[in-house]
């Protein structure tokens, strides 16, 4: 194996990028070549191999999962991470029909921000 130097970074990172044909390994997003920072070279943080380029954004959750999986008791990431996303693709409409009794829509958020306001104003009057 070889480590790379810091000076080499860069340069692994545009031709993994190119590999990638333009986009990040997690969410297929494109890599925009014009913000270079948006793009982080991703490794395994137990072993230091280089895995891929992300997405910033998508290289600290990751990192947050990995880090916390085991605190909540995941003992298999990967299949954690592959239940998840057929999961949440099944879900992607309500197929229950049912709504959790905390949520609140768009509409009932303002209208209950609107009342709370209201409240407010008249106690400052008085």
């Amino acid at each position: 194996m070889k480590r790379l130097t810091t000076r080499e970074v860069e340069t692994i990172r545009q031709a993994q990028v190119v590999q990638q044909g333009g986009r990040c390994a997690i969410c297929q997003g494109p890599i925009r070549p014009k913000a270079p920072h948006d793009a982080v070279l991703d490794h395994d943080h137990s072993t230091g191999a280089i895995r891929a380029v992300l997405h910033r954004s998508c290289n600290a959750l990751l990192g947050k999962v990995e880090n916390n999986s085991a605190r909540f008791g995941v003992s298999d990431l990967s299949a954690f991470c592959h239940g998840t996303a057929k999961y949440l693709q099944v879900h992607k409409s309500n197929i229950t029909g049912l709504l959790h009794p905390t949520h609140r829509t768009m509409d009932e958020k303002r209208l209950l921000a609107n009342k709370r306001r209201r409240v407010a104003r008249t106690k400052a009057k008085a």
